[in-house]
């Protein structure tokens, strides 16, 4: 049975990008490029929500680099009810969410990742498809933003699995909820 992995960057104090949208605080070392490598060859179902496969359409396809074109072949699926109709190598989703990821973590094949989207992150929570968590905590504090954990209300315990120590002073926390 294949896993939905969330994989997402978060500033110490739990945003994902500072109040005006900014993603400038993401800064990279090898190592960490390399994890982003390894999770991309990983897996082989991107999905995004409409608000963040807005912004990501705005940027993948014009970038280059190895990664970019790993990222630009991946297949995508995008969860949105309002979408007409998506590009780049994606695929729209408007119907029953729970029902749809459970019918792909039932088939064989690589793991799903969600990489970005606190909205579609809570939706995930709540209907508890998320498998593992592997939360990149990057070394600022925002103090405004959007948190990464976004309309979750009650405590929902996690396990810690590993933990790595990059660099540039990220840490990569993994954890399976309980």
């Amino acid at each position: 049975m294949r896993k939905l992995i969330v994989s997402m960057m978060v500033s110490i104090d739990g945003f994902i990008e500072g109040p005006n949208k900014e993603l400038d605080y993401f800064t990279d070392d090898d190592r960490l490029m390399d994890y982003f490598d390894d999770i991309i060859d990983e897996v082989e179902l991107f999905i995004y929500g409409r608000k963040s496969y807005e912004l990501m359409i705005q940027y993948w396809p014009k970038a280059e680099g190895r990664f970019a074109e790993k990222m630009n072949k991946k297949r995508k699926l995008i969860f949105s009810r309002s979408l007409k109709q998506v590009t780049w190598n994606s695929e729209l989703i408007s119907g029953d969410t729970s029902g749809i990821i459970n019918e792909l973590k039932n088939k064989p094949g690589k793991d799903l990742v969600l990489f970005a989207g606190a909205d579609i992150l809570s939706t995930f929570i709540k209907l508890n498809l998320v498998d593992e968590f592997r939360l990149i905590t990057y070394p600022v504090v925002l103090g405004k933003g959007t948190p990464l954990f976004k309309d979750v209300s009650g405590p929902f315990l996690l396990k810690k699995l590993r933990t790595e120590n990059f660099d540039n002073g990220c840490v990569l926390n993994v954890y399976l909820p309980q």
